[in-house]
């Protein structure tokens, strides 16, 4: 029994290792889809939410146009929901909050968030990133940055470079190297190329629409 009991602990253990792990940045080997970008959102276990968000604030045909998608996974819209919940249950212990309760002004005010004209790619990056502005006019610095860390530290004469996604905070950037308040949202996988345009699927430690609470 003891011994069935572990086989079937090591089973949940890799099959949450291989959820954790569905995408990982530095490249992938094969970039090519085969889908338009909604498509492809709607048919991935990890992205659908975000799918069923995108329909709900009418930016489909946004997503399909020859565009950029930074793509939040279901987790960041888990976790922006539980933060919202969490807030409402300090007033109601009673409160409900899910991800159909997010109000359709708010999904068609910050989703566009995510969106950017054209087709960006890794080729297209800097390392202290460029200001761009997404469909719904926010802006956001992408860059291509190496990172020195573990399990590379010390191992490699060059690092992999990671795609970031980042957000201003206060009046002014921070400098690209001197990072005191923005926030940097890491790019899970990059360059994955659909029919229709690009798609970054951000890290899940990321909380949707950067949410930091009321």
């Amino acid at each position: 029994m003891k011994r069935y009991i572990y086989i079937l602990a090591c089973t949940f253990g890799m099959m949450s290792c291989i959820q954790d792990d569905y995408l990982v940045d530095g490249g992938v080997s094969s970039q090519e889809i085969g889908t338009d970008t909604y498509t492809f959102l709607q048919s991935h276990p990890q992205l659908d939410t975000l799918a069923l968000l995108i329909e709900r604030a009418g930016l489909i045909d946004d997503v399909n146009g020859e565009n950029t998608l930074f793509a939040p996974n279901n987790l960041s819209i888990k976790r922006y929901v539980d933060e919202v919940l969490s807030e409402m249950r300090e007033v109601d212990p009673e409160a409900e909050y899910t991800v159909n309760d997010i109000p359709v002004d708010t999904l068609e005010k910050y989703m566009g968030g995510y969106i950017f004209p054209g087709k960006i790619t890794r080729d297209d990056m800097t390392l202290e990133g460029d200001i761009l502005t997404a469909i719904n006019g926010e802006q956001r610095r992408i860059s291509l940055e190496p990172r020195d860390e573990e399990p590379y530290e010390d191992k490699l004469s060059s690092f992999p470079e990671y795609v970031f996604y980042t957000y201003k905070k206060g009046e002014d950037w921070d400098e690209w190297d001197r990072i005191v308040d923005d926030r940097l949202v890491r790019v899970r996988s990059s360059n994955l190329l659909s029919t229709n345009g690009v798609i970054h699927a951000l890290q899940g430690n990321h909380i949707l629409f950067d949410y930091e609470g009321n």
